[in-house]
C-alpha cells in the first residue's frame, strides 16, 4: 500500500495515509454482514483496523473488505500514473466482483430471502465514491439489480454530489472522467459531507471569495476527519432525507465544522469568527431563508392593515414616538421641533455605515488574500512532503530488495508499505 501522497487537492490527505500505517492490522469479523470499502486517491487499499474506525466504528462486528484499485489521477498525481477515468474503470470491475461475492454469502431462506437482517454495505470514500456511483449506474443500465433489501450504499466526501455541479454533466480531459448527476436508484444511500470541505462542499456562489478561501482551507483540515465522524452525533437539522422516483431513499448528513477552516489555519482570526462565518455562509444557497418563511413574512405584511385601526386610536404623539425617524418619513409625521437635526444625524449615520462597510470589505479581501497564500503554501509543503516520502519509499524498497534477494521473495516495491 503506498503511503506517498501528492497534492492536497486530489489525495485523501497526509493524515489519512499516516493513519493507515499507524492502524494497519487485521481481525475482521466472520459474520455474513459485510462492508466493502474503497478509499480515495493514493489509498489503493486499506487495513482492516482502519476500516473498523470509519464513521465512528459503524462497521465493527462486520466482515470488512478493502477494494483494491489504482487510486491514481494522472497527470496530477504523477506523469506516469493512470488517469482518474482509467483508475475508476479498474475500481468498478473489482468492486462489482466483490459485491457479487458478498451477496452470495448472505444467508437466505428457502424462498431466497435474506434472513437475520443480513446486508451488504458498499462504502466509497472521497474519489472512491466516484467508483461506487459508476457501479450503481452500471446496475441500472444492465437491469441486473440486487434486491434493495440486500444492499445499501454509503458515499463520504463525494465531489460529484455537491450543489455547484450536482445537476451538470462535464467531461474533464485532464482526468479523463465525466462528472454526472448522482444516479437514481431503488437503493438506500447515505451521503456524508463535511461542511466547508472544498473538495465536496465548495460554495455554489464562487464569487464569494471569502467562502472560496475558506473552502480551500477546508479541503485540507476537514476532508479526512469527516470520514471518522459518528453520524449519530450529527444535529437533526443537518440531516435531510429524500425519496426518489424509484423508491430509493437518500439520507444526507452535513457534518458541521465547529471552527471555520480559515480560523483553524489562521488562529489570529478567532475574534472575527462570527462575522466571518456569517459572510462565508452567504456563499452557500442552502443558508438562504426558506421559501415558506418568505411566504409567511409576506402574509404577515398583508395582514398588518387589519390592525391599523387599533394604532389609529392612540394619541398622535404616541404614534410619532413609536415610528423610527428616517429621511423618507416626510415632515408630516415629524414633530415641529424635530425637522433639521434628525436629517443631519441620519446623513452622518449613513456616511459612517458606508465607511464601516468599506472597511469590512477591505478586511474581508485581506483575509481572503492571506487565506489563498496560506493554502498555496500548504499545498507546496504537501508536495515537498510527498516528494520526500517517495524518495524514502524508493530507498526503503531498494534496501528491502537487496536484503531479500537471497530468499527469492522478489518484488515488494509495487506493494509499498503493506505492514
Amino acid at each position: 500500500m503506498r503511503t506517498s501522497f501528492r497534492k492536497a487537492g486530489v489525495a485523501c490527505g497526509a493524515a489519512f495515509a499516516a493513519a493507515l500505517v499507524a492502524l494497519s492490522g487485521s481481525g475482521a469479523a466472520t459474520a455474513s454482514n459485510s462492508a466493502l470499502i474503497i478509499g480515495g486517491i493514493d489509498i489503493p487499499s486499506m487495513s482492516d483496523l482502519l476500516m473498523a474506525q470509519l464513521l465512528g466504528g459503524e462497521f465493527k462486528g462486520q466482515e470488512r473488505v478493502s477494494i483494491n484499485w489504482p487510486a491514481q489521477a494522472g497527470p496530477i498525481t504523477g506523469p506516469n500514473d493512470m488517469t482518474l477515468g482509467d483508475s475508476i474503470d479498474v475500481g468498478v470491475a473489482n468492486l462489482t466482483a466483490a459485491i457479487n461475492t458478498a451477496l452470495g454469502k448472505l444467508d437466505r431462506d428457502a424462498n431466497g430471502n435474506v434472513i437475520n437482517g443480513e446486508k451488504v454495505t458498499v462504502v466509497g470514500l472521497s474519489a472512491g465514491s466516484l467508483v461506487v456511483n459508476e457501479v450503481m449506474r452500471n446496475m441500472i443500465a444492465s437491469g441486473d439489480l440486487p434486491d434493495p433489501s440486500d444492499i445499501t450504499f454509503i458515499v463520504a466526501e463525494d465531489s460529484s454530489r455537491q450543489e455547484l455541479i450536482k445537476d451538470s454533466t462535464k467531461y474533464s480531459s485532464k482526468l479523463d472522467y465525466t462528472y454526472q448527476p448522482a444516479p437514481i436508484t431503488p437503493y438506500d444511500i447515505v451521503v456524508v459531507t463535511g461542511e466547508y470541505d472544498g473538495m465536496a462542499d465548495f460554495p455554489d456562489r464562487p464569487w464569494n471569495l471569502l467562502a472560496v478561501a475558506n473552502a480551500m482551507a477546508g479541503a485540507i483540515v476537514v476532508h479526512v476527519p469527516v470520514m471518522f465522524t459518528d453520524l449519530s452525533k450529527v444535529p437533526a437539522e443537518n440531516v435531510t432525507v429524500d425519496v426518489n422516483a424509484k423508491g430509493g431513499t437518500t439520507t444526507h448528513y452535513l457534518v458541521p465544522t465547529a471552527t471555520l477552516p480559515l480560523v483553524q489555519m489562521m488562529p489570529f482570526l478567532k475574534p472575527m469568527e462570527a462575522q466571518l462565518r456569517a459572510k462565508i455562509d452567504k456563499g452557500y444557497s442552502r443558508n438562504d431563508p426558506a421559501p415558506a418563511t418568505t411566504k409567511a413574512l409576506a402574509a404577515s405584511s398583508v395582514a398588518e392593515p387589519t390592525v391599523a385601526p387599533v394604532v389609529d386610536s392612540t394619541p398622535a404623539s404616541d404614534t410619532v414616538d413609536a415610528t423610527p425617524a428616517s429621511d423618507t418619513s416626510g415632515s408630516d409625521a415629524a414633530p415641529a421641533d424635530a425637522g433639521q437635526p434628525p436629517a443631519k444625524t441620519d446623513a452622518t449615520a449613513r456616511r459612517e455605515a458606508r465607511a464601516e462597510a468599506r472597511a469590512a470589505a477591505k478586511a474581508d479581501a485581506a483575509a481572503a488574500r492571506q487565506a489563498r497564500q496560506e493554502a498555496r503554501a500548504a499545498a507546496k509543503a504537501d508536495a515537498a512532503a510527498a516528494r520526500e516520502a517517495r524518495k524514502e519509499a524508493r530507498t526503503a524498497a531498494k534496501a528491502g530488495s537487496a536484503g531479500s534477494s537471497s530468499g527469492g521473495s522478489g518484488s515488494s516495491d509495487s506493494s509499498g508499505s503493506s505492514e
